[in-house]
């Protein structure tokens, strides 16, 4: 039975010379794989073209029980993006984005919420004039709240210290290295609390966004199996030196 699907690319892999394979995260089932033929004809129902990175398709596939991998029947565009693509600096966030999110994003479930906050954050970088500059930071701290690992800050005062891998604060000094001290702990709240509504305020230079960078890496590969390090990182910095 041919099923009708929404849903964001997160990668795609050659399979063979005429097929490739599409990871996305769809509205109905959380994250799938789906089979991709390879053509540039502007008359094929699927085109290899649309399924760059973290673009928004509705698509068809014929989903049967049992086999890893379906063929998409037809796909088309359901958003279509103003600026990521043009914009080096929104382009290179949307990189880190789609490489952070296929690691991150492991469940073959429906998450309506998820995938409404990922509909949603995508929109706004692409509608953003100004001000962007620190969205990764902000998307990496809201998506936490979804993967379910978001920091306990419950017990968290001004000389508390962040404990990255119990993930909370606590009020003495960690007999690990994954912490921050108070000082520094305080800065990282302030992130951990801010939404894109007030990002703008954050006011970072090259230095502090990168030291965010890092420690939200750090505790996001504590905090989900086998998560690497991301290699767009290091675009990211290039791009904000």
């Amino acid at each position: 039975m041919t099923e009708k699907f929404s849903g964001i690319v997160l990668r795609t892999r050659k399979y063979n010379d005429t097929l490739m394979i599409a990871d996305i995260y769809t509205a109905e089932r959380g994250r799938m794989s789906f089979l991709v033929p390879v053509t540039h004809s502007k008359r094929s129902k699927v085109r290899n073209v649309l399924f760059q990175p973290l673009s928004m398709l509705s698509f068809t596939s014929s989903v049967k029980s049992g086999r890893a991998l379906s063929r998409i029947g037809e796909a088309v565009p359901q958003t279509l993006y103003c600026s990521i693509t043009g914009d080096v600096v929104k382009s290179s966030i949307a990189l880190y984005i789609a490489e952070l999110l296929s690691y991150a994003l492991r469940e073959d479930v429906k998450d309506e919420a998820l995938y409404t906050f990922l509909d949603r954050s995508l929109t706004l970088l692409d509608n953003l004039a100004d001000g962007y500059a620190d969205f990764h930071l902000v998307f990496m701290v809201q998506l936490l709240r979804f993967l379910g690992i978001y920091p306990n800050l419950e017990n968290y005062c001004e000389r508390s210290y962040l404990d990255l891998e119990q993930g909370c604060a606590v009020s003495e000094h960690p007999l690990h290295a994954n912490f921050l001290m108070p000082e520094d702990a305080a800065r990282f709240v302030e992130l951990l609390r801010t939404g894109y509504e007030s990002m703008h305020l954050l006011s970072l230079n090259r230095r502090m966004r990168g030291a965010y960078l890092a420690t939200l890496s750090t505790y996001y590969r504590l905090h989900i199996p086998d998560f690497p390090e991301l290699k767009s990182a290091e675009v990211l910095r290039e791009i904000f030196d």
